[in-house]
């Protein structure tokens, strides 16, 4: 159940939120049994309402103290560990591997051949390349790593001489009617950065800057989220319903509205596939297959979730290890013999795959934060803790109170901080402290 990662599908996750539980392996059950479903969707909920308050140790920490545990690794229920997983990624930058989930999917053995024979192409030059010939390109992301939505950042860059002009982004709050939907966006423009209330994930640095500087690049944005409550309790049936909502909302707030722009869509890693995936015990049918049907607009739709170091839905092999020697310096797109190659859980059901190199750390900070525009700076002596665990959170002067962080690291008495990445701008700092 793991296919479920915005607060507008939170009712239909904790539709089958029990499901997690029973399927857990023999070893975890004892503890899951002890951690009942009311307490773990508690914890669960309340992380969520932490994170949107901007109350990251709170969200983290805490829902470890709500359910008495000592480790991540302890939480028996792989929608919980990916909510912890989600917060701490926003301070760290860096996904974490969930014990809690088994392998979702099997690879063909033909699969893994053709990758290990594939060549690679640099992805943005392809990306470009594909997207003059649509209006429509459908990017997509691991909810749980953040290095996606850098790259989101260049891929946005690099259309936007291409004509694109629109942004639509799943994580947008969603809003039933079109007309707040329109009112909501167009002051978001006017305040060009993201707010706590804004959407779920933003209060990850790294996404709220990829919308800062897309809207300062000049892109609309558009919400297009469901807003329903009312889902089946079919899990195959209740994923369905959510994808053909997102895209009717699309077809509304984008295509329509917008008749000749072109639109850049984010979205969660499933989203993005133009034909049904095995997903919740059967073939759904995506947003992505929905929207070009109803549009009658062939997308460009680019997986990069399903190729990462740690994905969400996990292949009984390691794809990442096979596909990362083909990336060691930039983000590249997977050919076989000079086509588009993808595998794995949307293996022909989008145009291209991304894989990107292996993470490089500088002063304990990944490097790839650089294309944000960053250099690597010290955390101030003054702000360093003395005890515990301290976020420093770093804030652009300009921005007012109720704004997410453009950067925040952990820092633990008596190790070694790591660097704040800032960009060349006037900060203002503050902290949250763990004892």
């Amino acid at each position: 159940m793991r296919t479920l990662q915005t607060s507008a599908s939170l009712a239909l996750a904790l539709t089958v939120f029990a499901v997690s539980a029973t399927q857990a392996p023999a070893a975890q059950r004892q503890t899951a049994d002890q951690l009942d479903q009311k307490t773990l969707v508690a914890a669960y909920k309340q992380s969520i309402a932490e994170a949107r308050a901007g109350r990251y140790l709170a969200a983290s920490f805490g829902l470890l103290d709500q359910l008495h545990l000592t480790e991540a690794s302890q939480i028996p229920d792989a929608d919980v560990f990916d909510q912890w997983a989600q917060v701490m990624s926003c301070m760290t930058n860096r996904p974490s591997i969930n014990p809690a989930a088994g392998v979702d999917f099997n690879v063909p053995p033909s699969q893994l051949t053709d990758l290990r024979d594939a060549t690679a192409v640099p992805a943005i030059e392809e990306i470009v390349r594909r997207a003059r010939h649509t209006r429509i390109v459908i990017l997509d992301e691991n909810h749980l790593d953040p290095r996606g939505r850098a790259f989101a950042l260049d891929v946005a860059r690099a259309l936007r001489p291409l004509g694109y002009s629109v942004l639509a982004i799943e994580a947008l709050r969603g809003v039933a009617d079109d007309g707040e939907a329109r009112a909501r966006m167009a002051s978001l423009a006017a305040d060009k950065h993201a707010r706590p209330s804004t959407g779920y994930y933003f209060d990850d640095p790294v996404f709220a800057d990829f919308l800062r500087q897309s809207l300062a690049l000049g892109y609309q944005p558009v919400n297009y989220e469901t807003t329903r409550t009312n889902y089946s309790a079919d899990p195959k049936v209740a994923q369905g319903q959510r994808e053909k909502d997102q895209a009717d909302a699309l077809m509304r707030r984008t295509v329509t509205s917008f008749p000749k722009a072109k639109i850049l869509i984010y979205v969660g890693e499933h989203h993005a596939a133009e034909r049904p995936i095995a997903i919740e015990g059967g073939h759904v049918r995506m947003m992505a297959d929905y929207l070009k049907e109803a549009s009658g607009i062939d997308p460009l739709t680019i997986d990069q979730a399903g190729l990462s170091a740690l994905p969400m839905n996990r292949p009984n092999v390691d794809l990442y290890a096979v596909a990362a020697p083909k990336a060691p310096r930039q983000s590249m797109v997977l050919l076989l013999h000079g086509k588009p190659l993808t595998v794995g859980l949307l293996a022909g059901s989008v145009d291209l795959q991304v894989v990107h190199p292996p993470v490089v750390l500088d002063h304990g900070r990944p490097t790839w934060l650089r294309s944000l525009g960053r250099t690597p700076s010290p955390v101030p002596q003054k702000l360093l803790p003395a005890t515990g665990t301290r976020l420093v959170q770093a804030f652009l002067a300009a921005d007012g109170d109720d704004t997410i962080p453009i950067d925040q690291v952990l820092v633990t008495a008596g190790k070694p901080a790591p660097w704040l990445m800032l960009p060349h701008a006037a900060i203002r700092y503050a902290v949250q402290d763990r004892p």
